[in-house]
């Protein structure tokens, strides 16, 4: 029995050691997406979905992380099925609100939101149509 759990106790070791390289190579990345103005909110979360990191408040971040997670864990399933070879790099989701990026990792997911921008050809089309309106 104490075979299996120092085996245990050292695949945790393992998994806590790969984790962390690879959340401390993707903080800089983090940091500097919160730093952008446009960005309304960053969540690091675990493989869980419970938030590790963020510039939001906690109950936010917990239903983002939670709902992003069971959302990309869904895209992940349906990539799979069209094409087993290929993977979920970003998944981007946008209302009228909201854009909303995931990330995800095994071990963790990135999700950051931001301000909705209107499209180039929607933004002239408001203004035309307020050039039209002032001339009458």
């Amino acid at each position: 029995m104490k075979i299996i759990t120092n085996l245990i106790k050292d695949f945790h070791d393992e998994w806590l050691v790969k984790t962390t390289a690879s959340l401390n190579e993707i903080n800089p990345i983090v940091d500097r997406i919160m730093e952008d103005d446009s960005v309304e909110g960053v969540v690091l979360t675990n493989k869980e979905g419970v938030p590790v990191l963020t510039n939001m408040n906690l109950i936010g971040a917990t239903n983002y992380g939670l709902a992003m997670r069971r959302l990309g864990y869904m895209t992940h399933l349906s990539i799979a099925e069209i094409d087993p070879f290929d993977e979920v790099l970003i998944l981007r989701i946008r209302t009228k609100k909201l854009e909303v990026m995931v990330a995800p990792h095994l071990e963790f997911n990135i999700v950051v939101m931001q301000a909705a921008r209107a499209h180039k050809k929607m933004a002239n089309n408001i203004k035309q149509n307020e050039k039209k309106t002032s001339n009458h």
